[in-house]
């Protein structure tokens, strides 16, 4: 079911499984501002809705900042999703190796943070959903 919608992202959230659906959206510079508008409205339907489980697809999205901008969006994203009561994140890996470098860089980075939903990368969907329903 689609609880939110706008031209840059569709949040689809499925009661049965609580697993809540998100392309990740493109990130550049000039759009900065509204991708991180995207991800606070991400955290504040986990919170509504309750979510416990999140699928970020990140297959198609295109990173175009610098790493310190990057960095900070994520910390900022991961911190609000510490304070949910989130149990998984499973993220769809990019198949860009220098977007998915970085992002893994930045992963470790919220690891050192000790959060308490645990996260995993996938390759496709179908394995992503999977590890979700365990």
């Amino acid at each position: 079911m689609i609880i939110y919608h706008n031209s840059i992202i569709t949040l689809d959230y499925n009661p049965a499984t609580d697993i809540l659906s998100v392309a990740l959206p493109d990130m550049q510079a000039h759009s900065i501002s509204e991708v991180e508008h995207c991800l606070d409205i991400i955290a504040e339907h986990i919170v509504s809705y309750d979510v416990k489980k999140l699928l970020l697809d990140s297959s198609k999205a295109v990173v175009e900042v610098g790493d310190e901008a990057y960095r900070s969006l994520i910390l900022q994203f991961s911190r609000q999703l510490m304070k949910t009561r989130l149990q998984k994140v499973a993220r769809i890996a990019t198949p860009v190796a220098s977007q998915e470098h970085r992002a893994n860089l930045v992963a470790e980075e919220v690891h050192q943070l000790n959060p308490a939903v645990a996260y995993e990368n996938f390759t496709g969907r179908a394995a992503a959903l999977d590890w979700l329903l365990l």
